[in-house]
């Protein structure tokens, strides 16, 4: 039977550039903590972990009570490491041995300085490859958890910058006061479960972790840069309009799909719109000829007053300004919609509606809105040559937008095929990658050469295969 190879240690498969002496200190410092074990597996009242050296959770009760009799009662700190699995399977169980005991020096030197200020600090290992702290409570504990995940977040990159590329550390803390009726080991059992729920909640951290993440994009605008897509004319290929479209530079919000959920589910969708539509006309100046420029807009902002002006900056270029209405079915009370909708137009303001892709339905809904323009987006657009029932229902569809004097905009284009059917369906304008990517201000010519993508290409004859 065929041995399976030993695993190399971390140090020893080091990429290039890496630090050597990162995981080999990191190493030396989980096999110390082991032996270190090993020496007090005798002590009487312990169940000491192998890994860490740390007391187990359930037979620390006795050494707790004095924490939760405390007047102020205690605060339980729970340290959940969703990365663990990730760490041993990438890089191997060496490896997350000499994560675990960089996480454990951390925690260890937290609770020594921690019990210097309140006398007490207990830490223990909880459940799987968690940590626990007890420590008397204190005003403002509450606020504990994100410093504490921020210092230990720098103290894994100085140790070794490769195991910090995967750490994930989350924190959940709850307060406990003694009840006379009940057990307080109970009591204390029954605190640590709160945390430990708060901090294995790990999408709620998430969101919290991009919520500073875009606070902090937004009190620095220069994360934010516009990039500006054509849209083009079927009738003569010329550029009829430019899209504004956002790009972040922060990590963890350069998806836009990404960086507009965040901003909707933490209730900030007001100061990041408010930043990207000035941001989006600092260069209307420069616009050429007549061209237009769309500006995307949530539902959640005909709610905010400051748009509602418009905003000065808006206003001095209205007459070359399209609101682009985004996702529609945000849109709650739809009659005060239109009344806003209505008192933009009155400003010079047009309106496009985005994403009408489900039929007549939504184009019917959208009328309402008595739009200037639509856009058909990329499902409907998608492989259209190859459709010949979507074919009929973007044919029907551009006539009832043309009776209710409506252009069409078909967007998310990528082939010469798809741009030939569509312009001989009847939409009046075109966008997508095949005819120009976004791109600073502006493109003045369109990528494909003069003509050419306004009829299809010749068909290839297709070379079948021998038979076998």
């Amino acid at each position: 039977m065929t041995q399976t190879p030993r695993a190399k240690a971390p140090a020893e498969r080091r990429r290039p550039g890496e630090n050597p002496a990162s995981h080999a200190s990191a190493v030396a410092i989980a096999a110390e903590t082991m032996a270190k074990s090993t020496s007090t597996l005798d002590a009487p009242c312990r169940v000491i972990d192998l890994s860490t050296g740390l007391p187990s959770l359930t037979t620390l009760f006795a050494d707790l009570r004095p924490v939760v009799e405390d007047p102020a009662g205690a605060f339980a700190l729970y340290v959940h490491l969703p990365a663990n699995a990730l760490v041993e399977e990438h890089f191997g169980w060496e490896a997350l041995e000499a994560y675990l005991a960089v996480v454990n020096n951390f925690l260890l030197r937290l609770a020594k300085d921690t019990q210097r200020e309140r006398s007490r600090c207990v830490i223990a290992r909880a459940f799987a490859d968690d940590y626990v702290l007890v420590m008397p409570y204190a005003e403002g504990d509450e606020e504990i958890g994100s410093r504490i995940a921020d210092e230990m977040n720098r103290h894994v990159q100085v140790v070794d910058e490769e195991l910090a590329s995967m750490h994930e550390v989350y924190l959940g803390s709850s307060r406990i006061k003694l009840l006379p009726r009940i057990h307080p080991e109970r009591m204390l059992y029954r605190g640590i479960q709160r945390a430990q729920a708060e901090a294995t909640d790990v999408g709620r951290h998430r969101l919290a972790a991009q919520t500073r993440l875009l606070d902090r994009c937004i009190q620095h605008p220069d994360t934010f840069s516009m990039l500006y897509q054509p849209l083009v004319r079927m009738e003569d290929h010329s550029i009829f309009a430019y899209e504004a479209l956002v790009r972040c530079s922060a990590e963890g919000l350069r998806n836009p799909h990404v960086l507009f959920n965040v901003a909707e589910q933490s209730d900030r969708i007001w100061p990041l719109s408010r930043l990207l539509r000035r941001k989006a006309v600092e260069h209307i100046k420069e616009l050429p000829g007549d061209a237009l420029l769309f500006i995307n807009i949530h539902p959640h902002d005909f709610d905010d007053p400051q748009i509602m002006g418009p905003e000065p900056y808006i206003k001095a270029h209205a007459e070359r300004i399209v609101f682009e209405v985004t996702e529609r079915a945000a849109i709650g009370d739809f009659v005060a919609f239109r009344s806003r909708v209505d008192a933009l137009r009155a400003t010079g303001l047009r309106i496009a509606i985005d994403d009408l892709g489900s039929g007549y339905a939504a184009l019917s809904s959208a009328a309402e809105l008595n739009p200037d323009f639509i856009k058909f987006d990329m499902t409907l657009v998608r492989d259209i040559d190859k459709s010949p029932i979507r074919q009929n229902l973007i044919r029907n569809m551009v006539a009832f937008a043309v009776e209710a004097k409506v252009e069409v905009v078909a967007e998310g284009i990528e082939t010469p095929e798809e741009l030939a059917v569509l312009r001989e369906l009847g939409c009046h304008f075109a966008q997508g990658f095949y005819l120009a990517r976004p791109a600073p201000p502006f493109v003045t010519a369109i990528t494909p050469r003069s003509g050419e993508w306004m009829r299809p290409p010749p068909r290839r004859a297709v070379e079948v295969p021998p038979a076998l």
